[in-house]
């Protein structure tokens, strides 16, 4: 089955197609605009081609620059609001608590939802990646949809946004938008000559801005074409994908089937908005009705989905980590597991369905309960400094410590991503202070454990650097050989994690390394087995590119995997190492 990097691979592929049907679309309009330009002043061929290429240039990197592949736009244009964490409502609380299972499941970051005001069933999902997405829904979805319907509808979204649609779906929007241009000058200059109150003398004028207008209203049409037909390339194929992917990752064939029937039941399925059109591909289902059909027929879609329940056609099924070391794909990422549903779905239980972490002192009680020591001396410290520092949080942590103490850690870190959906809303000032008092209680006794630092790298991930804290994201464009030794340490680390006896150790990171044609390394001298020396590692290994970042992951969960066995420690190394490669990374159970 093809992995969540080939995938990657595949949608960064399409690319090409994108690029050419815009530049013929472009040339297309250029050419059409440049003969009325033409015709009306013969001798300004060359204003004739600027003016062409203009209106569809200057829409184009207008709209490339405000989206800047961030999906809240996309929301906003949408008239989508905000979803709050806090929400009463119990349908709002139903798709909220669906998008937290997902994101759990699949190890991505919570994605913050947004509710279009649309009576119609549909759904999207946008942004630059797994990182950074977003999640919108319609109000008929929320309101029509049984729980069931609702996971399936999800799952077919996150399947986009693993698979990598969502960024080449952004920048359709900016070159859709360039090439619809034509049309909308054409709406508005007939708009204002319609409008227009004109005295005797500039009547004629009124007139000729109007004819102008329809003019461009028809030759429009050309860059319509042409915006479709990119609708359907970019779309048609990965909607089967993604039903299939929903499948597999639910599990459950009759809830997306369940939602895809009630949209064709639906007797006005379209979307109100304005601006739907441009946004058509990106949708669940189409939003608005044209020639060439962004989606698949819905019937179409039903009957594939039946023909995966009863065996006709296969589902995908993710592969198993493997047991030794080797250049394989990781097994469950960009996807959804059976073992990583039940552990959501125990983090959401554990945590009353997210409503323990769902506003920012509950949020942050939570994760300062999951990093408080285990040694009762230090705890004790610890709650010292918190009561000094704020009485109130203090006193949310004291009620929210039990519950905490009890959870497993796969469950436990699937209480701070839900945490870190929270806090990723707080104000910048509120949420500064009350970080400073969590490095403090961290830092009570002068040393950091390993479970307190992958806390603070989930933090960092996922609530500081969406609100553009803790600086950027670095360049991912480093190949494993550039940086060999932050691998090689690494590897080694987990290698004498995975075994007490350091010769097979030894043997393990030999074998680890040169699966990935990097060459032999001894084991970290005695003074870099510490974690501040991993740490400053990191930093080089979140410079690495996709594939790279593939081919160490892989093989760190063969490392792991190597005795047959996975630890606390382990999973949470691997937990903080794909934080930093920016690849998600499903919770298993650890022994």
């Amino acid at each position: 089955m093809a992995s969540f990097f080939d995938h990657q691979e595949r949608a960064r592929g399409r690319t090409g197609v994108l690029v050419v049907l815009f530049v013929l679309g472009t040339l297309a309009v250029t050419a059409a605009v440049s003969g009325v330009v033409i015709a009306i002043a013969p001798h300004a061929w060359f204003m004739a081609i600027c003016v062409g290429l203009a209106i569809v240039g200057i829409p184009f990197l207008f709209k490339l620059l405000t989206l800047g592949g961030d999906g809240r736009a996309v929301a906003v244009e949408l008239g989508g609001k905000l979803l709050s964490p806090d929400t009463r409502n119990a349908d709002e609380r139903k798709v909220l608590n669906v998008v937290q299972e997902m994101a759990i499941a699949s190890g991505m970051p919570v994605p913050p939802v947004y509710v279009l005001p649309e009576a119609s069933i549909n759904a999207f999902a946008a942004g630059k990646g797994p990182q950074s997405s977003v999640i919108g829904v319609s109000q008929g979805a929320i309101e029509q949809l049984t729980r069931d319907e609702l996971q399936g509808v999800m799952a077919h979204e996150f399947s986009h946004i693993f698979h990598g649609d969502v960024k080449i779906n952004m920048r359709a929007i900016a070159a859709i938008f360039g090439l619809l241009a034509v049309g909308y000058v054409g709406y508005v200059m007939l708009r204002v000559g319609s409008t227009a109150r004109p005295s005797r003398k500039d009547g004629g004028i009124i007139l000729g801005i109007m004819l102008l207008g329809l003019i461009f209203i028809v030759l429009g049409a050309i860059g319509t074409f042409f915006a479709r037909i990119m609708q359907a390339a970019i779309s048609r194929q990965r909607e089967f994908l993604a039903d299939a992917s929903a499948v597999q990752y639910t599990r459950n064939p009759s809830g997306i089937a369940g939602a895809l029937g009630k949209i064709a039941q639906q007797s006005g399925a379209t979307m109100s908005h304005a601006q739907a059109s441009q946004f058509n591909h990106l949708l669940f289902s189409e939003g608005v009705r044209s020639m060439f059909a962004s989606h698949p027929p819905l019937a179409t879609r039903i009957e594939r989905i039946k023909a995966m329940a009863s065996g006709v056609i296969d589902v995908p099924q993710p592969t198993a980590p493997p047991r030794v070391p080797g250049r394989v794909g990781v097994g469950g990422i960009g996807s959804v597991t059976t073992e990583s549903m039940s552990l959501a779905a125990a983090t959401l239980e554990a945590t009353d369905a997210g409503r323990s972490v769902s506003d920012s002192v509950s949020a942050w009680a939570n994760v300062i309960a999951a990093v408080l020591s285990r040694d009762p001396s230090r705890r004790s410290e610890q709650e010292r400094i918190l009561s000094q520092r704020s009485p109130e949080l203090s006193k949310a942590v004291r009620a929210a410590q039990q519950s905490v103490a009890a959870m497993s850690t796969p469950v436990k870190m699937g209480l701070v991503v839900l945490a870190c959906a929270t806090l990723a809303q707080e104000s910048d000032a509120s949420y500064q202070a009350t970080r400073a008092i969590l490095a403090d209680i961290i830092r009570a006794d002068g040393r950091i454990e390993l479970y307190e630092w992958v806390v603070t790298e989930l933090l960092r991930a996922r609530a500081e650097l969406p609100r553009g804290g803790s600086g950027a994201r670095p360049s991912r464009s480093h190949s494993l050989s550039s940086e060999a030794a932050a691998v090689s340490h690494a590897l080694g680390i987990l290698s004498l994690m995975t075994w007490k006896n350091e010769d097979a150790a030894k043997r393990t990171l030999a074998a680890a390394l040169h699966s990935i044609g990097l060459p032999p390394s001894e084991l970290p001298a005695a003074n870099r087995r510490s974690l501040d020396a991993l740490v400053h590692d990191l930093a080089g290994l979140e410079r690495l590119n996709l594939r790279a970042g593939e081919q160490l992951l892989a093989t760190a969960v063969a490392v792991v995997h190597a005795d047959g066995t996975t630890t606390e420690s382990e999973y949470l190394l691997l937990l903080a190492l794909s934080e930093r490669l920016g690849v998600p990374l499903p919770p298993v159970a650890v022994e």
